[in-house]
């Protein structure tokens, strides 16, 4: 039986902190608020077999889809988690992916958000 663990690449974006419209309060709909979105990408079994960025999973589009969905009102940040967890794993090099999203202005004393795991 094949180790699972072996043979992965793992692609990043960490702590991208922006604007974004997310809530289900009035104040909310209102106005930016910041959070901070992490995502982990896993490409199984793949490796990298030239330096060139064809032959990778660029974060340029993570990122790209991570700005868009932030100036579309979402009501749950789960909802944005699932939206660019199905943007991800539409690489088909990509098995599955961790997004995490976190509000950074609700409480003073921490963050608040939601941490998913989808694979294909």
């Amino acid at each position: 039986m094949p180790d699972s663990n072996k043979n992965m690449t793992f692609i990043t974006v960490r702590e991208f902190i922006l604007p974004a419209r997310i809530g289900i309060y009035e104040e909310e709909r209102l106005a930016h608020q910041n959070i901070s979105v992490s995502v982990i990408m896993t490409l199984q079994d793949y490796k990298i077999p030239h330096d060139r960025i064809e032959y990778t999973v660029s974060y340029e589009g993570t990122v790209d889809e991570i700005r868009r969905l932030a100036n579309i009102h979402h009501e749950l940040v789960e909802k944005f988690a699932e939206d660019l967890s199905n943007f991800c794993l539409k690489d088909p090099r990509v098995s599955n992916v961790e997004v995490s999203i976190e509000k950074l202005d609700v409480y003073p004393e921490g963050r608040v958000g939601t941490q998913i795991i989808r694979t294909k």
